[in-house]
């Protein structure tokens, strides 16, 4: 690791050992060296960082918003010193990527396998959550990019790219909505039995949005977060599933099931790629938009 600044990496050290002897032992240093550089950082914010317990070393309040700051710096710098050496030759780079579980099991794949193929100096390090998780990973500087269903984002955090979503039903082949064709409505939909997502997830506040405004009430039969278990449960007949397209690319080009657009004017969004404000993204970043712009321009094929 490519260290800001000394004081900074013994902070650094420190806050996730919870001790100055055990800082340094990790940072091959004395114990006094450490605690002079504690000191002098105190001094510079003009409060303390750290509560000194019986126990060890806590973070105060003001040490909190610090750390923060700190492993944004360091992230920064390190992405920075990647960007610089790979500008040339891009034969290497470094991506930490927040996706949605779904995006991991049905798009990226496929992503990552054409980047790595022709950049296979290229790293990935990718963790999994939901939208508003990863959208505070990437606010706290533990991930570069997080790519999600469009919400609002928080303070810190600018949305780079989007790629437009339409919100489908989700049924096996045969189904009766299928004769419904390009007139499909959510109203349709309802008088068969739904498999649909929490009341916080994106895809339901797009539903709900739909139901309200034609007053009426949706009562999914499953209600489930997990979007394999609403594709098994629309594979297996009868149910459907209100999905986006990318949650089934991998059925659709195998025809196990089908994914039918709602003609509804609010049956749209976006899926967004955020970034922290202020940060230049690294080569290897671009690589990967365009990956994902090709991967998106592919979904006309598919359906």
């Amino acid at each position: 690791m490519h260290a800001v600044s000394q004081a900074f990496r013994c902070f650094d050290a420190v806050a996730r050992r919870g001790s100055v002897r055990k800082a340094a032992e990790t940072l091959h240093l004395t114990a006094a060296a450490v605690h002079q550089q504690i000191v002098n950082l105190e001094a510079q914010v003009g409060t303390p960082l750290f509560d000194r317990l019986p126990k060890g070393m806590q973070l105060t309040a003001a040490g909190e918003i610090v750390l923060g700051a700190v492993r944004r710096m360091q992230r920064d710098y390190e992405q920075a010193l990647a960007q610089v050496e790979g500008l040339r030759t891009l034969r290497r780079g470094h991506v930490n990527l927040g996706v949605p579980h779904a995006s991991a099991e049905v798009l990226l794949p496929a992503v990552l396998r054409d980047i790595t193929a022709r950049h296979p100096g290229i790293r990935f390090d990718v963790r999994t959550g939901n939208g508003e998780t990863l959208l505070r990973w990437l606010a706290g500087g533990e991930v570069d990019l997080a790519f999600c269903l469009q919400r609002v984002p928080p303070p810190g955090v600018v949305q780079v790219r989007a790629w437009p979503q339409r919100l489908g039903a989700v049924v096996a082949p045969g189904h009766a909505l299928e004769a419904r064709g390009a007139r499909l409505r959510l109203r349709d939909c309802v008088v068969h039995p739904l498999v649909l997502p929490p009341a916080d997830m994106e895809l339901r506040l797009i539903a709900d949005r739909i139901a309200a405004r034609e007053r009426r009430g949706l009562e999914p039969v499953v209600q489930t977060s997990s979007v394999a278990l609403a594709r098994a449960l629309a594979a297996g007949g009868g149910f459907v599933a209100l999905l986006v397209q990318e949650n089934v690319l991998l059925e659709l080009a195998a025809g196990t099931l089908r994914w039918l657009p709602l003609a509804d004017a609010d049956a749209r969004t976006e899926v967004g790629l955020y970034q922290r404000s202020g940060q230049n993204p690294a080569v290897a970043t671009g690589v990967f938009v365009q990956a994902l712009d090709a991967a998106f321009g592919a979904f006309a094929q598919i359906g």
